[in-house]
């Protein structure tokens, strides 16, 4: 008398896909990279401007500009990036960037 194998156990593809989104959103949470957003702003109007408008140089016409937030002028950042290292984990929530570069 042959006995067969059990069934094979199947996971669900939704199952599955759900860990992976989940693992990539835990990752990108926890980047290493050390990609701070950043923006171009006129250090004394905090206009933005185009990212071409800022380069290492002290005579560019723009100065970088850490985490923050707004369109036109910007606001709640930072020209230090130093001090947007709160302990590991970036800019406080709520800022935003172009991340340009």
């Amino acid at each position: 008398m042959t006995t067969s194998p059990p069934p094979a156990r199947r996971r669900s593809g939704f199952v599955a896909l759900g860990m992976v989104g989940t693992l990539a959103l835990a990752l990108s949470g926890c980047s290493s990279s050390g990609s701070t957003p950043r923006r171009c702003v006129d250090p004394g109007s905090l206009k933005v401007l185009d990212n071409h408008s800022c380069t290492d140089s002290k005579t560019s016409a723009g100065r970088w500009y850490y985490c923050g937030s707004g369109s036109l002028s910007a606001t709640g950042g930072t020209f230090v990036k130093a001090d947007t290292k709160r302990g590991g984990f970036g800019c406080p929530s709520g800022s935003s960037g172009s991340g340009g570069g």
